[in-house]
């Protein structure tokens, strides 16, 4: 089973000039196939946001329709059909605003995955990551143009040229990340090329958070944290693989320890059953002294466990002083 998260905000640039948010995202779950999309509109071109948004939900609708075939076709054609069907997309857009297809410029990056398998697609710029045996690596580097600053957008002339088609096994696999150039600022090493560590926790959440609360956080953040690192719109999708009905509960010692946000030693392990124990009573809101009252911990265990929890962000917190785990299925 895939979990999938997705988030876009304005950038500081866009805010001072009311330009809309150019990242759109998009995921689709149809039947056994899951697709998240992600396209980068075009800084130059004024209606950029429509295109991005039309290329995500359209390559998210055909992957999710033909992935059987596409994942048989040969490359070459797979990378003419993509182009084909965004275009034909474009054009139709292009009729409806009254501008040319050049005014709806975007990168595309999505994932698709199905029965163990995957298709991974990118044009431009950005980053694709996945996880694997609790490493994030890079599924791939952006695409840059000739110059600097420029890349190439699904409506380039030399797109099918840059375009890059990966797929495989799922295997062991458990997440994968899309960022648009935006987020790369923060969760990109340009020099060494690799992505933050802080991902896989990221992917990790994704999968064991409540999803109204994981949008609510990854908003938060990007609002408050990432974007503050740019002037670029900024904006994310994560896909997380987790067991049919599985929650934290269910989750390995090493799983719990990276959801908690504590290195994955025999001394964290041992803190589990404190954590545990405290996020079951917070299956519903309970106020600090009604935990504090089930428990009867001597000293000031409760008050480590609880700071751990909140910097670990996986409890919400109401107005009144009430507390509740924000992790699904517990």
């Amino acid at each position: 089973m895939w979990y999938t998260q997705q988030c876009a905000v304005q950038g500081k640039g866009h805010l001072k000039t009311d330009t809309p948010c150019q990242d759109k995202t998009y995921s689709i779950v149809k039947g056994s196939c899951t697709v998240c999309a992600l396209a980068d509109g075009a800084g130059s071109a004024f209606l950029s946001h429509f295109g991005a948004e039309t290329v995500a939900k359209t390559i998210c609708d055909y992957m999710a329709d033909n992935f059987d075939a596409i994942i048989n076709e040969d490359g070459v054609v797979v990378k003419q059909n993509i182009l084909a069907v965004v275009g034909n997309s474009l054009n139709a857009l292009c009729l409806e605003k009254k501008c040319t297809i050049k005014d709806l410029a975007s990168t595309l990056l999505f994932v698709a995955e199905k029965a163990g398998k995957f298709i991974i697609c990118h044009i431009g710029d950005g980053v694709i990551g996945y996880v694997k045996d609790d490493k994030v690596l890079v599924a791939s580097h952006p695409e840059n143009g000739e110059f600097a600053n420029t890349t190439v957008f699904t409506t380039s002339s030399d797109a099918i040229a840059s375009m890059k088609i990966i797929k495989g096994n799922l295997n062991q696999i458990s997440g994968f990340i899309l960022m648009s150039d935006g987020t790369e600022t923060g969760f990109y090493n340009k020099r060494d090329k690799v992505l933050s560590p802080s991902l896989t926790r990221l992917v990790k959440l994704a999968s064991a958070c409540d999803a109204d609360y994981m949008s609510r956080m990854l908003n938060s953040t990007f609002e408050n944290l990432v974007k503050q690192k740019t002037s670029d719109d900024c904006s994310i999708v994560l896909m997380s693989r987790c067991a049919e009905g599985a929650g934290y509960r269910d989750f390995s010692e090493k799983d719990k320890c990276c959801i908690l946000g504590l290195p994955n030693t025999r001394a964290s392990r041992k803190r589990l059953q404190g954590f545990d124990a405290v996020l079951e009573i917070l299956q519903t809101w309970k106020a600090y002294g009604a935990i504090k009252g089930r428990l009867h911990w001597r000293g000031k265990k409760l008050d480590r466990v609880f700071k751990r929890l909140v910097n670990a962000k996986i409890l919400e917190v109401r107005e009144d002083g009430h507390y509740k785990s924000a992790l699904r299925a517990f």
